[in-house]
């Protein structure tokens, strides 16, 4: 019988063995192929690696690598060619421009102008200021008067009166085209000139109660006595160094009525007609004060004079433009 035979357990035993050879080998073959395509693609990403590589460092296929790399200290620790470049180092820009330091930064931090000094001032030649001093008094109103009479602006340094009248004289000044600047509050120079901090102290004063009064920050100022006198020599510098930093110009004068020192009509008149014809250009001094009579009986001769004058001057306030008159 065959089956259960010896014979049948040897064709059974050969025909297991051919089968499990033939797995063998087409597992062997399927997994060389495999293999073959693997190694297809494993070379052609190589390609294309070396083809950016070339593009990385030099820009074109032919590069060798190496040869463009950034110089020691730049981020690219492990110098990827893939990586970005690393940007250029550059200069920092010029430090800005500091306030320079003063012992008086904290004193007042409000009281600044908006005033810088122009690239260039206006050429004026020919041209007369007219500057009152000490204003407003009772003799405000004739002088207001006589400017608007001729059509002209002048400037007022005033040592402002915290009235209802006096505060309504700024308004005026300022709608008739007048300049303000300030002049002091109390004008007794030895308290004024006792220290910068003294001048600041009265200063601001003035100046506050024109800006409350009429929402204009004037930008000048004249000293007391005139920038150069008597009282201030000690602490004059500091003041202007500490004034000018905080955006304000002063102005002296150049032709000086010596209505202050109670000088008459004819003295007055004949004092400023020739001064005026021996400058460039006019800084007149009056004042506009208790005891100024004088100044108000002559200054409307004055102005006549000036505008029959064949050097055709020309009247105006001090503005932004106009260069400062400083002893």
């Amino acid at each position: 019988m065959y089956l259960g035979s010896v014979r049948f357990f040897k064709h059974l035993i050969v025909t297991v063995v051919v089968l499990m050879i033939a797995g063998l080998s087409t597992a062997v073959i399927f997994l060389a192929m495999e293999n073959n395509k693997k190694a297809g693609e494993i070379e052609a990403l190589n390609f294309e690696l070396s083809q950016l590589s070339s593009f990385a460092y030099n820009g074109s296929p032919e590069g060798v690598p190496g040869d463009d790399l950034e110089e020691p200290g730049n981020n690219n620790d492990d110098n990827d060619p893939l990586l970005p470049p690393v940007p250029p180092v550059t200069t920092p820009p010029e430090e800005i421009k500091k306030e320079p330091e003063s012992p008086y930064m904290s004193l007042l931090p409000h009281m600044y102008s908006d005033y810088t000094p122009p690239a260039d001032y206006i050429n004026d030649t020919g041209y007369i200021y007219l500057t009152f001093d000490d204003g407003p008094s009772q003799y405000t109103t004739d002088i207001l008067r006589y400017l608007l009479k001729h059509d002209i602006q002048a400037t007022f340094f005033v040592m402002p009166d915290d009235t209802e009248n006096g505060r309504s004289f700024l308004n005026t000044m300022l709608e008739r085209g007048h300049e303000i600047g300030i002049h002091c509050m109390s004008h007794f120079y030895s308290d004024i000139y006792a220290s910068v901090e003294a001048y600041l102290e009265d200063f601001n004063e003035a100046w506050n109660l024109v800006y409350e009064q009429t929402g204009y920050k004037p930008y000048l100022f004249r000293f007391p006595g005139g920038s150069k006198n008597d009282y201030n020599g000690a602490v004059r510098d500091d003041i202007i160094a500490e004034m000018t930093r905080r955006g304000f110009i002063y102005y002296d004068w150049n032709v000086d009525s010596r209505d202050a020192m109670d000088a008459d009509w004819t003295s007055m008149y004949n004092t400023v007609l020739n001064e005026v014809a021996a400058v460039p250009r006019a800084v007149v001094l009056f004042h506009d004060r208790p005891g100024g009579y004088n100044t108000v009986l002559v200054i409307e001769d004055i102005i006549r004079a000036l505008l029959a004058d064949p050097q055709n001057y020309v009247f105006s306030a001090i503005t932004r433009e106009t260069a400062p008159m400083q002893f």
